[in-house]
């Protein structure tokens, strides 16, 4: 009506007879108890109070607008982010696997990666600073979902030049050579010590990246165990050789992790293609 100033050009306008459209200003006026219309012959005016809600009201009316194509725009996961924090394991050697499809699939989607300790990683989950955590471990925390992404053996191995894998008794003689180890908190570090029992103190140790820890192995220059899964190809190549150990097996996990709340399409999103890449379980 302020547009038209003319209660039947409005009501038309509106699709609203005309008695619906008088009747509703009154309602409005008795409401905010102002006059917000003026009669001049048969057409109506805005009062100085009603120009002013008039202003208002289509503030208010571009704000919702607004508001309406921000949710919007969260909601298209394909503009969105995902950020994720990973065990520095992980990192170097396996989550690009993991993470590498999702990103040339969903281009628009920022995906931002941290990799640090174990318990640096979960802390950032629970405190909210990164949407999906991955470890090399299980994952037992209140309020936290979880998908086993794999589950490998840890292997102790050695360069194919390096005399442990020419020894006929390479366990005897660990304590003979220089230990590669993980850096201190992985998850692959904290299980390494059950993998070589009581020989995990009797060699000299050498922390190294873990970008560093793979060539410093095929360079020779000491054993290490690993996740059976990152070296199966240099294993099977003949680079390095998976050294016997007696007892049984010692499996480490790979888990992704999450928050039970509300998240964006965009984590949603990853979330899925992490379910549809974990193995089935039987």
């Amino acid at each position: 009506m302020a547009q038209r100033e003319h209660v039947t050009a409005a009501a038309d306008a509106l699709g609203l007879s005309q008695g619906s459209v008088s009747a509703a200003v009154h309602r409005l006026e008795r409401t905010l108890g102002v006059p917000l219309l003026h009669r001049v012959g048969r057409n109506v005016r805005l009062t100085d109070v009603g120009r002013a809600v008039r202003h208002l009201a289509i503030q208010t009316l571009d704000d919702a607008g607004q508001i309406e194509e921000l949710t919007a725009g969260y909601l298209a996961f394909e503009h969105g982010d995902v950020s994720i924090a990973a065990g520095r394991v992980i990192g170097a050697h396996r989550l690009s696997a993991w993470v590498g499809p999702f990103v040339r699939s969903h281009t628009d989607i920022d995906v931002h990666i941290r990799l640090a300790s174990m318990g640096d990683v979960l802390a950032m989950l629970v405190d909210g600073i990164a949407d999906v955590a991955v470890v090399g471990s299980d994952v037992r925390l209140p309020g936290v979902e979880t998908i086993l992404l794999e589950a490998t053996d840890l292997v102790i191995v050695a360069a194919s030049e390096h005399p442990l894998a020419r020894s006929d008794e390479p366990m005897r003689e660990l304590g003979a050579h220089r230990l590669l180890a993980h850096e201190h908190g992985s998850g692959t570090q904290l299980r390494a010590a059950l993998v070589l029992g009581r020989h995990a103190n009797a060699s000299q140790i050498i922390e190294l990246e873990e970008g560093a820890l793979l060539a410093a192995l095929l360079a020779g220059i000491g054993f290490a165990v690993m996740p059976r899964s990152l070296v199966e190809a240099e294993i099977a190549s003949g680079r390095l050789v998976a050294i016997p150990r007696p007892g049984r097996a010692v499996v480490q996990h790979f888990t992704a992790a999450r928050r039970v709340a509300l998240q964006t399409p965009a984590v949603d999103a990853f979330w899925q293609h992490l379910a549809a890449a974990a193995p089935a379980q039987g």
